[in-house]
């Protein structure tokens, strides 16, 4: 606990010193077409673009951003004592869940078992082992200790309960939440009368229409060279999500160490590089990104074509350079690759 509250206090400060330098170089844009802002949440920087002409934009903002830190504050690890961490630190069998915390429970299980467990929300266990401010690992000891506990069928709900059938579980919604908050924004933008914005949390994404064109031009992040872009796609009113294995690692004995952890093992999953989902809604587009991300590229992307409203673009090493492979409709979205050489 005392090195997770270490780590929640150095990345506050990291985000606010960044913040600070965005308000700084670029003020809020406030024009006759709508209102775009970046705020630091969710672990990141949250950028909300409304591109709608209405009197109240600012008091939408306002609004949408207060609902984030609201979600933020009731589903965070890094937040005492809300739901999340009495439900990790109750050593009952059944615990009552709020309306919010049953449906993403729900969804978690659901990906978790088109996935065979490729996402599975009980890798908390494992994961607060990790260090990624100090660059530690845990052992191959602690790690065998812990797996015992990640397992999503340990975690059963019945009417507005939860049944843990060990009262170590710990659950970490770090892979669905954001997308979760990012629906809530949506929708709640959605029966204001907004009809052309985008949300961007960090590699979590939902694009509405554009007022310009439609159509928004996304850039998906090359995992190798992270000032440069692998490639663009044409989305609207969809959710987009990318993540990788450079967003949090460290190196180990010349092995990249990072976040993305695969349940069976407890060790960082090596079969992807990066992954892109395309997908309805966020919450699904973000947990399906982190189980294709552990599933690797042959067998995520046939999870992928297997599931309606759902496209996938896997990159993964192969002898030393990178590859990528697409789902049957990835190219619907009109993805250009850029030229850029692996």
């Amino acid at each position: 606990m005392k090195k997770r509250i270490i780590q929640t206090i150095f990345i506050i400060l990291l985000l606010i010193v960044a913040y600070v330098r965005i308000t700084q170089e670029k003020n809020p844009k406030e024009n006759k077409i709508g209102i775009k802002e970046t705020r630091a949440a969710l672990g990141t920087f949250v950028t909300i673009d409304i591109r709608n002409n209405v009197s109240n934009k600012r008091a939408i903002l306002d609004s949408a951003f207060s609902l984030i830190e609201k979600y933020e504050s009731q589903l965070s690890l890094s937040q005492p004592k809300n739901e999340i961490d009495k439900i990790n630190k109750s050593t009952k069998k059944i615990i009552p869940l709020s309306d919010k915390v049953f449906q993403l429970i729900k969804k978690a299980n659901q990906i978790s078992k088109v996935s065979d467990g490729a996402f599975d929300i009980t890798i908390g266990a494992i994961l607060e082992e990790y260090d990624f401010i100090n660059k530690k690992m845990p052992s191959a000891a602690e790690i065998s200790q812990k797996i015992e506990l990640v397992n999503f069928q340990n975690l059963q709900l019945d009417k507005d309960n939860l049944i843990k059938k060990n009262k170590n579980i710990h659950i970490d919604l770090g892979g669905i939440a954001k997308g979760f908050i990012i629906d809530k924004v949506i929708e709640y933008l959605r029966n204001q009368g907004i009809g052309n914005a985008s949300v961007d949390a960090g590699g979590d994404l939902f694009v509405m229409k554009n007022n310009e064109d439609e159509y928004w031009k996304i850039g998906i992040q090359h995992p190798r060279k992270t000032q440069k872009i692998f490639g663009t796609i044409n989305v609207q009113n969809m959710a987009i999500v990318t993540s990788g294995d450079y967003e949090r690692y460290f190196y180990e004995n010349g092995k990249r160490i990072h976040h993305i952890l695969d349940p069976k093992t407890g060790l960082p999953a090596n079969k992807s590089v990066c992954v892109t989902i395309i997908a309805k809604d966020a919450i699904t587009a973000d947990a399906l990104c982190t189980a294709i991300f552990v599933m690797g590229p042959k067998n995520g992307i046939e999870l992928a074509n297997a599931l309606e409203n759902v496209e996938a673009l896997v990159m993964y090493e192969k002898n030393g350079n990178l590859e990528y492979k697409k789902s049957n409709g990835f190219d619907k979205f009109d993805f250009q690759k850029s030229d850029i050489k692996n």
